[in-house]
Formats: C-alpha cells, sequence, structure tokens
C-alpha cells in the first residue's frame, strides 16, 4: 500500500469532527468527503469529483506538492508534502437546498475542519511506513491552515473556503 496523505487528512476529519457529522432529516449524511486525486467520493464510493450541493457540502482534498530537501551526508530527505483542501457548500435560507444556514454556521464548519486537522498535528501516523519503505514517510508535524482564502460569493448564497496543510517529515530510505 502507498501513502496516502490525502485519504488520511480525510478520514482524520471525520474521525475527529468535534461535533455529530452533519445529517438530513432522515439521518442521512450531508456532508461529503471528496479525495480530489482518485476520484472519489468516501462516503459513497461513487467516482467524481463533484457533488450537487444542494445536497452535500462538500470538503475535498488534493496532494499538492511534495518536495524533498536532502539532509546530512546520505541519502536522507527531509520532505515537505502539502494538501490543498477546499470545503463549500450552498444556503438554505429562503427556502433554498443547501445545507449552511449562514456565514457564521459555515464559518464554524470550517473551524471544525481545521480542528480535527489538528488534532493530529504532531506525530501523524499517515499509513504504516514500513509496508512499502521506498519512498514513505514518516511525518512528525502538520502544520496549521496556511494560504487560507475566503472565495464565497456575496449575496450569491455559496460558501467556499480553500486552505492547505503541510505535512512535514523524514523519507524512510532502505
Amino acid at each position: 500500500m502507498v501513502q496516502d496523505e490525502v485519504r488520511w487528512l480525510l478520514e482524520a476529519i471525520k474521525t475527529n469532527w468535534p461535533a455529530a457529522w452533519p445529517t438530513d432529516e432522515n439521518g442521512d449524511p450531508v456532508q461529503a468527503r471528496i479525495h480530489r486525486n482518485e476520484p472519489e467520493v468516501l462516503e459513497t464510493g461513487e467516482r467524481t469529483l463533484e457533488r450537487e450541493l444542494t445536497k452535500w457540502n462538500a470538503i475535498g482534498a488534493t496532494l499538492n506538492n511534495r518536495e524533498p530537501t536532502p539532509v546530512g551526508d546520505e541519502y536522507n530527505h527531509r520532505v515537505e508534502t502539502t494538501v490543498s483542501i477546499r470545503f463549500e457548500g450552498m444556503t438554505s435560507q429562503s427556502g433554498e437546498f443547501g445545507h449552511i444556514d449562514s456565514s457564521d454556521h459555515f464559518e464554524k464548519l470550517v473551524r471544525y475542519a481545521q480542528h480535527a486537522i489538528a488534532q493530529e498535528r504532531s506525530y501523524p501516523t499517515v499509513e504504516d511506513v514500513d509496508d512499502d519503505p521506498i519512498g514513505s514517510v514518516a511525518y512528525h508535524t502538520i502544520s496549521p491552515p496556511e494560504n487560507e482564502e475566503d472565495l464565497s460569493v456575496e449575496d450569491e448564497d455559496y460558501f467556499r473556503r480553500d486552505w492547505e496543510h503541510r505535512f512535514i517529515g523524514y523519507a524512510n530510505q532502505p
């Protein structure tokens, strides 16, 4: 199995979500995690990059960059892997069909996602580095949110926030 930082991060968001995972009145989930490199919706197994935002809030993540830097006098590398996250949804106000009540509610959901990731900020175990020692990384830190940008459209009922996290560690060189 190859190390998959994106899947790990999306799993951590749901596992560490500080409240009940958002559902509709029937108990069905209304928040989907999307592995944008696969593409796959983790809640359904469906192979797509998109969700209908009138039915789902979407938390998508993608591997943005992996940068190895040589350290020492052997074949050791310090590695920074950047994962980009996009959280988006539609308003439920005025009879709309989205699941976000207000800009304050959206801010709360974004903070919940960021808090869930922060729970793993030191010594994250991203898969088992011994499964495939070639190129796997033993991470020791996840950065706080970086390059955060609010791309919500005012008065358009669309909410979107993008940000990144850097995974920092050392490559496991056999």
